[in-house]
């Protein structure tokens, strides 16, 4: 399979990890999907403060850092002979290496934590930084790819809720799947009824423009997180925007996202609403 060289291209993360093998599996079914190069991006650094004092050193790191990237290209090209696969090998953190032309690719695809951190933490700083200030879609992938299942897509009451059913209605259009959208609603807001008429009419028009795709709603009565959590576990993908702000001094990932991303049973894609 040829990539249309307009294509922007799918950009994963590895550094060798379990969770960036699995990322790089479903980023190689990405790109298949759209005829888009992939991107295989590693980042690599001294990770201490102080210089060694033998230069040979930083060399043996950067070394490494070829090898790493050299076997994932080298199990990207063994899954998909035909896919056009690039090696991007950067110093500097991941999250800076991989936010640098983000603007320009496709997709993001990344495990949600890498070689370092703490064996039990869930989300790494790498993952939380490039989900919360990349403008394009972040898929983030914590275990084994399911071989099928819907996409299941949060949908809130925002004006950018467009670009999140977009994404993921096309989404299930190259999968061939269909779709659950998911509303929550809790007391406080507008009354129920108004807010599940709001939520159909939200929904109807990307029904329209997705013909092929069958759209099921789902309006639930409790809190967002757990109500994209239940369903989370049949899904291929869970879809889902960010509505925090985008600050260079800080991780800005919303309170939602960050709980659907720690506790979710399926890869997450996470779609900038700012």
């Amino acid at each position: 399979m040829r990539a249309d060289e307009s294509q922007r291209p799918v950009v994963v993360g590895y550094d060798g990890s379990a969770c960036s093998e699995w990322a790089l599996r479903l980023a190689v079914r990405e790109a298949q999907l759209r005829y888009a190069p992939l991107v295989v991006t590693h980042a690599w650094q001294w990770p201490f403060a102080v210089k060694p004092s033998d230069p040979s050193v930083i060399e043996t790191v950067r070394h490494t850092a070829e090898f790493v990237i050299g076997k994932g290209v080298t199990l990207a090209a063994t899954l998909a002979p035909h896919l056009e696969v690039r090696a991007r090998l950067e110093r500097g953190s991941a999250a800076s290496v991989l936010l640098t032309e983000a603007a320009a690719e496709e997709l993001i695809v990344l495990g949600t934590r890498g070689t370092g951190g703490f064996e039990r933490l869930r989300v790494g700083a790498t993952a939380a930084q490039v989900a919360g200030h990349a403008p394009c879609p972040v898929i983030l992938v914590s275990g084994p790819i399911p071989e099928a299942g819907r996409v299941v897509v949060g949908v809130d009451d925002s004006p950018q809720s467009g670009r999140v059913l977009g994404f993921a209605l096309e989404e299930a259009s190259l999968r061939r799947s269909d779709v659950l959208a998911v509303h929550a609603w809790t007391e406080g807001d507008q009354p129920s009824r108004e807010a599940a008429a709001r939520f159909q009419r939200i929904v109807a028009p990307w029904c329209e423009k997705y013909p092929q795709v069958q759209v099921f709603t789902s309006f639930a009565e409790w809190p967002a997180e757990e109500a994209l959590l239940t369903v989370s576990g049949d899904a291929a993908l869970l879809v889902i925007g960010n509505r925090a702000h985008r600050e260079p001094a800080r991780v800005t990932l919303g309170l939602v996202t960050q709980s659907v991303l720690h506790d979710a049973l399926c890869p997450v894609a996470v779609i900038p609403q700012s």
